[in-house]
């Protein structure tokens, strides 16, 4: 059978050729020479079969695995501004105002009786003192009632244990509460909000209705 040779175009690139290097050579010509490029300390062939990305070009893209050189800016954490205390002494009680508003969070009953007091004896223009002795009131009451409920189930049950373990929990928060006053730091529980405007505005109006 004869072996039919086909014809060899420059575009056959058979390294196992002999002529291959040949024929690459007579396809690309003579590379032709260009101005270095601007920055660069050699010059390169622009039309070469390949080109070398070394120091020669003068552009380069930073790689995903070096660290960016620039300093990345760390989050600043937001933090609740701490309310101001002035040394003033508030009107209807003649005691500064750093105590007027930690009293009222005293454990032990005393509190209860601050916050009562304060509602009915500072004005009305007092909103800061008022709103915070309100609050501390309503706080106390939710205190009070649950102790009871909870010492009637350990007189029935027969086992103070919970009412006694409720009694330290809620001691030990009005003792943090009053600290936390004391030092300016806002005390605010949301499920007291609405009880403490209305026991705010029912004092305010029993105290009125009595003045007139």
């Amino acid at each position: 059978m004869a072996m039919q040779i086909a014809m060899k175009s420059k575009y056959d690139t058979n390294p196992l050729d002999e002529d291959y290097a040949k024929r690459a050579d007579e396809a690309w010509g003579e590379p032709r020479r260009v101005e270095p490029l601007k920055g660069s300390k050699e010059e390169w062939p622009a039309e070469a079969p390949t080109k070398r990305y070394d120091s020669s070009i003068p552009m380069s893209y930073p790689s995903i695995n070096v660290p960016p050189t620039y300093q990345a800016q760390r989050a600043t954490p937001q933090v609740s501004p701490r309310a101001a205390i002035s040394a003033r002494t508030v009107p209807g009680l003649g005691l500064p105002e750093k105590v007027t508003l930690a009293l009222p969070y005293a454990p032990f009953f005393i509190g209860a009786v601050a916050g009562a007091v304060e509602l009915f004896v500072t004005p009305r223009s007092e909103d800061r003192i008022r709103s915070n002795a309100a609050h501390a009131l309503v706080l106390h009451l939710f205190s009070i009632a649950i102790s009871m409920v909870l010492s009637t189930i350990g007189s029935v049950t027969g086992s103070g244990l919970g009412a006694r373990l409720f009694w330290i929990a809620s001691t030990i928060f009005f003792v943090i509460a009053t600290i936390r006053a004391w030092k300016g730091d806002p005390v605010h529980i949301p499920a007291a909000d609405d009880a403490a405007d209305w026991l705010e505005e029912r004092i305010h109006h029993s105290h009125s209705q009595k003045r007139k």
